[in-house]
Formats: C-alpha cells, structure tokens, sequence
C-alpha cells in the first residue's frame, strides 16, 4: 500500500470517528425552532419541531434564561448538522480515493 493510500485510508477512519461522535451529540440536542406567542400581551415560549408528519408544540414557559439556553442548544445543533454535512462529504471523497487506487 502506498503512503499516500495510507494517509487516505487513515483520514477516512479518523471522518468516521468524528461522525460518530458528533451524531451521539446531536442526539442529545433539542431539535427544531423556538416560537413565541402572544396572548393578552403576555408571551409565552414554544419549542416546535416535527415528528414524522406531524408537528409539535412544547411549551418552554416565561423564563428566558430558559429559552436562551434552549436557542443556544438549538444554534449549536444547526453548527452541528453542518459540520456533518461536510465530513459526510469528505468521507465520500476519501473513498472514491481510495478505490480509484485500487
């Protein structure tokens, strides 16, 4: 096996760790978007996502400290997705690679 094959062969085990690692971190993550709604001039905080074809309302309550922290999860998640995006992308790359060299 030649070095560079090597290093190919590496770097996609290494994408496949990653992946794994960050899927198991999303699964710990709130999904979906908080929504707001007034009523009578009070607000009051829901977590929306879908589950399967239909979409579901949790509510969060008044605490904002709450819902930031729920915003924050949430934004970090999206980094998240994105982030498997791209390795999934790399990862396909890396085995085109290496059957080419095959």
């Amino acid at each position: 096996m030649s070095l560079l094959k090597d290093a190919v062969a590496q770097e996609q085990q290494r994408i496949e760790r990653m992946i794994e690692g960050y899927e198991i971190k999303l699964s710990s993550l709130p999904k979906g978007t908080i929504v707001t709604k007034s009523v009578k001039g009070n607000q009051y905080h829901y977590l929306q996502y879908r589950d399967g074809k239909k979409t579901v309302s949790e509510y969060i309550g008044k605490d904002n400290e709450r819902v930031a922290q729920l915003q924050e999860q949430i934004e970090h998640r999206k980094h998240i997705q994105t982030m498997l995006k791209a390795l999934r992308e790399e990862y396909a790359t890396a085995q085109k690679m290496l059957e080419v060299s095959a």
